[in-house]
């Protein structure tokens, strides 16, 4: 039972279960305007345009993360993929913002 358990520990810190892979700074991409978005490891995220930065929190639940801007009293949910360092984004016109590991 001993070796069962250090395999599946093992298997586990190999392959990275739980870590968030959403965590570090995305850059959109196609656009003529730079923008940012930043996850930190502790759910606290910013949202960067132009020099001006918005604060906020997220919480992932599957292939969904929730934004809570700071200030705002009502969340954003969004659909995302990652693959590699793309970032897809689906907003809320149903487009995927495409977003690149800076």
């Amino acid at each position: 039972m001993r070796k069962i358990i250090i395999v599946i520990v093992l298997l586990l810190i190999i392959t990275g279960c739980g870590k968030n892979k959403l965590v570090g700074k995305w850059k959109a991409d196609g656009y003529s305007v730079d923008y940012y978005y930043i996850f930190n490891d502790d759910n606290t995220c910013a949202y960067e345009m132009t020099g001006a930065k918005m604060e906020c929190t997220y919480k992932i639940d599957g292939n969904k993360v929730t934004i809570l801007y700071k200030g705002n009293t009502i969340s954003n949910t969004y659909e995302y993929t990652i693959e590699g360092d793309i970032l897809l984004i689906k907003d809320s016109f149903d487009n995927n913002v495409k977003y690149i590991r800076n």
